[in-house]
């Protein structure tokens, strides 16, 4: 089988587009995050590798009580500014999708950009 563009249909049958189903799973940068009550991301410094890393922090109670459980992006970057960049191009849309289609499935879904 040849190489399936975006906008096919995708070959698993759902009857969604290809970047929307499975093309969308295997280009998700969020490989091994489990998606929670409560999720939040961003940036910090990384003592370990001296380097910038995207991390996202995840509850399993609404009100973020208690120690999160902590998800980091494998890249490190040399400086805030381009992990900031990588975590807004890449990481916030996924988040958005990942709690989207969560809450198709068993929850209500409200999503807060805080800046």
């Amino acid at each position: 089988m040849g190489k399936v563009g975006r906008n096919a249909p995708c070959p698993c049958e759902s009857g969604r587009k290809y970047k929307s189903c499975c093309g969308a799973q295997a280009a998700s940068p969020l490989s091994g995050l489990t998606p929670s009550l409560r999720m939040k991301g961003g940036v910090r410094f990384d003592l370990e590798t001296q380097g910038f890393i995207v991390i996202v922090h995840t509850w399993d109670n609404a009100a973020g009580h208690g120690e999160p459980t902590e998800w980091r992006e494998p890249q490190v970057f040399a400086t805030e500014e381009a992990a900031m960049q990588y975590y807004t191009s890449a990481i916030r849309p996924g988040l958005t999708r990942l709690l989207e289609d969560t809450s198709r499935k068993n929850a209500t879904f409200i999503h807060q950009k805080l800046e």
